[in-house]
């Protein structure tokens, strides 16, 4: 089969999940293309496409569902599957129903969704859950990666399996419509100015190379963001001297930090 996926990630977890997958796909002999969402890309019709984004706030991030949503349809129908990397394995919200909505109009059979938990990467939330310490972390992961190379062996086996939508365990009804709505109406288009650094920042501009939306610029050697963010937190994990922070209750130090370990940023492995 002629097989091409498509990520977006913060921290690294839904390349990882994706990377898992292709590994999975390659070994069984089929032909593979991997890469990052591009604007502007259109995708040449596959025997499968498979997407995988990060659940902010219960949804899919804004640069996703502008990605899907730019794509043209489809002239035959395509088959395509949806996962999402999330931070607890009940907390996938309306992310997948987002992306299969827009999928469907493009002329799109759903195959296959899933939700891949992955740890934590918020490490600006005013309260817990944060992110784990590494040996947490190292388990997550695991178990992640052996879920994605189950879900991998259900689609080459023609196994059609599909996330059931669920409120959080952690959530009431009215609490998860109040944090989905506000933030994907309000909240992520000011978050960005909550932005701060410590005085420990030296003005490296790691975190400008690093930001997969080009959010953040340089000016007189300190970090500026702006309204392009997407509060994928790379920027605050991967501060090589963990300066960035949020006001409102967003302070970083003391807090573990989190990139998937084989994840490098300012390098795109695909």
């Amino acid at each position: 089969m002629k097989i091409e996926l498509r990520y977006f990630t913060g921290t690294g977890n839904s390349l990882r999940v994706l990377r898992t997958c292709h590994e999975v796909f390659i070994e069984n002999k089929h032909s593979v293309n991997l890469s990052a969402i591009k604007t502007g890309e259109q995708i040449d019709s596959a025997d499968i496409i498979g997407f995988c984004f990060p659940v902010y706030a219960f949804g899919i991030p804004r640069i996703c569902r502008k990605y899907l949503n730019q794509l043209q349809r489809f002239e035959h129908k395509q088959k395509a599957f949806v996962w999402v990397t999330a931070g607890a394995s009940d907390g996938s919200g309306f992310s997948i129903n987002e992306a299969t909505k827009i999928l469907k109009k493009k002329n799109c059979i759903i195959i296959h969704t899933g939700v891949v938990q992955m740890p934590i990467n918020w490490t600006t939330s005013p309260k817990p859950p944060f992110p784990p310490d590494k040996e947490e972390a190292t388990l997550i992961i695991e178990n992640g990666v052996n879920l994605t190379k189950r879900m991998t062996q259900e689609i080459i086996a023609g196994v059609r399996n599909f996330h059931q939508f669920n409120y959080p365990n952690r959530y009431g009804t009215l609490k998860f419509y109040s944090d989905y709505l506000m933030f994907k109406f309000l909240g992520i288009s000011n978050l960005w100015r909550n932005f701060k650094v410590y005085e420990s920042c030296t003005g490296c501009g790691i975190c400008a190379n690093a930001c997969p939306t080009a959010s953040i610029k340089i000016v007189d050697k300190k970090p500026l963001w702006t309204s392009t963010c997407e509060q994928c937190m790379r920027c605050v994990n991967y501060c090589p001297n963990e300066a960035i922070y949020q006001t409102m209750g967003g302070d970083t130090k003391g807090k573990n930090k989190y990139i998937e370990p084989s994840f490098k940023p300012i390098r795109n492995w695909a």
